[in-house]
């Protein structure tokens, strides 16, 4: 893996499988990049990015086992008040989120999202278009 800014990702396939590990080379543009199990590793798996469902940029592979839901009230207020679009989301598995988007278009094949949740193991994510049902704005 190139030296640069490296992040601590964890990719949910369609499959169901699950990856974590770090990357420097996803661009949303792109259809592939690259994971290391570890920083500045030499052990890269190539990831293809129309396998995936949605690329998560976390804070630690351990996330949070208490943590709250989506449509916990005080995310649901959170979301209210932060500025952006407000996204519900509906993948091809039946998992729901609400999540906020600077930019959406319906013709793209990805989208990042952001979570309302401060307190959130994850920062922000790629949802790959097509491994969704359904996305709606919410108001």
């Amino acid at each position: 893996m190139k030296v640069g800014i490296e992040n601590k990702v964890v990719a949910r396939f369609r499959d169901g499988k699950i990856l974590k590990g770090f990357t420097n080379d996803f661009f949303p543009n792109k259809d592939v990049f690259h994971i290391s199990s570890s920083e500045r590793g030499k052990d890269l798996i190539e990831v293809f990015v129309p396998d995936l469902k949605a690329l998560f940029f976390v804070k630690s592979f351990e996330g949070k086992k208490d943590h709250r839901n989506h449509d916990h009230p005080d995310v649901l207020e959170k979301l209210k008040k932060t500025p952006g679009v407000k996204l519900s989301i509906v993948f091809d598995d039946g998992e729901k989120m609400l999540a906020f988007t600077q930019g959406y278009e319906p013709g793209r094949k990805g989208f990042f999202i952001f979570s309302a949740d401060p307190e959130s193991n994850w920062e922000r994510a790629f949802v790959v278009k097509r491994s969704t049902k359904e996305v709606t704005r919410v108001r």
